[in-house]
């Protein structure tokens, strides 16, 4: 017999509820990394209770994001081949699209009267990478974050684009980036959040040094 629909909706919205709290985490460390590792670059003082309160902060307004709207945003890339971060309901989607699929695995192998753990292992095993590799990508953008938010906290305002090689698979486009100098707010900096980029912004300091 199958299980009734409202206990598999309270078991998705357990799974949803842990996910949250995963990548709620996630984000705290990654935005006080980000924090700590621009105030390395600038060679200035640590100052944790600042850093501490802004990653507070901004961990808050993330979680609320996905409490309340079960996404977050993402980085896609444009017709014009630049990224940009767009909000996408990904945590929702991911929950329906595996509820739906167990669901149907389930009624199937009732009908049929057989066992559906084959089946079940091949969702979950997917469903697990798919998770590890959001919280992979939320935490590396967060981290991005938390390395911009200090930067312009100390009056920063542009970067330089730093290409790491050398690479197996290296992004042409962004080897060609190498060098160039631009403004924070420039869409161009989403590019970091892609999966596998280990390119760096290296902050162009204010003359006189960061206030």
């Amino acid at each position: 017999m199958a299980p009734p629909p409202d206990s598999i909706d309270k078991a998705y919205q357990i799974l949803k509820a842990s996910y949250i709290d995963t990548l709620t985490n996630n984000a705290a460390d990654a935005l006080i990394a980000g924090e700590v590792r621009a105030s390395n670059l600038l060679r200035i003082p640590l100052n944790f209770n600042l850093i501490n309160s802004r990653a507070v902060s901004a961990t808050l307004d993330y979680r609320q994001t996905l409490e309340r709207f079960g996404g977050s945003d993402v980085t896609e890339i444009g017709e014009d081949g630049v990224g940009r971060r767009v909000f996408k309901p990904w945590l929702n989607d991911m929950i329906q699209s595996d509820k739906e699929r167990v669901g149907q695995i389930v009624q199937d192998a009732v009908k049929q009267g057989t066992l559906p753990e084959k089946a079940l292992e091949e969702v979950f095993a997917n469903q697990e990478h798919n998770a590890a590799l959001t919280a992979y990508q939320e935490t590396k953008a967060l981290y991005n974050k938390g390395t911009f938010d200090r930067f312009s906290h100390e009056s920063v305002q542009q970067a330089t684009w730093k290409h790491m090689d050398p690479q197996a698979d290296p992004r042409e486009d962004h080897q060609a980036l190498d060098g160039q100098v631009f403004d924070l707010d420039d869409p161009v900096w989403a590019e970091l959040d892609l999966p596998n980029c280990h390119c760096r912004a290296i902050p162009v300091l204010p003359v006189g040094g960061p206030e």
